[in-house]
């Protein structure tokens, strides 16, 4: 067993036994707090395993600081481990830092668009609060594994 088995090894192991607090629950994953400024997010099933993927190819791929950048992923992509960001209440806080009024403006900006268009990402799911969060005072997008692919492959019923 090499080095990053034993990393991923204790994640599970650490999770097992109740040691991170648990900080939310999807369909497909559950994200839990490291407690070093980093996130797992556990894959439950395949839809999991699709939006860990993912994310960790949008973040290897993209340079920008728009997303939550992914430190590693296991080999069977079960585990995800991401930068952690401080929970927004609401969007009025990533609606102030680019100088919108509303959601609508919000996403016209270039930079935006021009990300959730290139990575495949809904629009409506970005307008949920719980997929952003704060790092180093910016607005990050932390859920960023809903794609529209991902939906047709493992959640759309036809």
């Amino acid at each position: 067993m090499n080095d990053i088995d034993t990393y991923y090894n204790q994640i599970n192991s650490n999770i097992r036994k109740g040691k991170y607090k648990l900080l939310g629950s999807g369909s497909g994953r559950r994200v839990y707090d490291l407690g070093n400024g980093y996130v797992v997010k556990v894959a439950k099933n395949r839809k999991g395993i699709a939006q860990n993927k993912t994310e960790y190819e949008i973040s290897s791929n993209d340079p920008s600081d728009v997303f939550a950048r992914v430190k590693a992923m296991s080999d069977d992509s079960i585990f995800l481990v991401m930068e952690k960001a401080q929970r927004l209440k609401d969007l009025s806080y990533v609606r102030q830092y680019y100088h919108v009024y509303n959601n609508r403006q919000l996403f016209q900006i270039n930079e935006l668009r021009d990300f959730y268009v290139y990575n495949d990402l809904l629009v409506p799911d970005l307008y949920r609060c719980v997929n952003w969060g704060m790092i180093d005072g910016k607005p990050v997008i932390i859920d960023y594994g809903f794609t529209k692919n991902v939906r047709r492959k493992y959640y759309s019923m036809f």
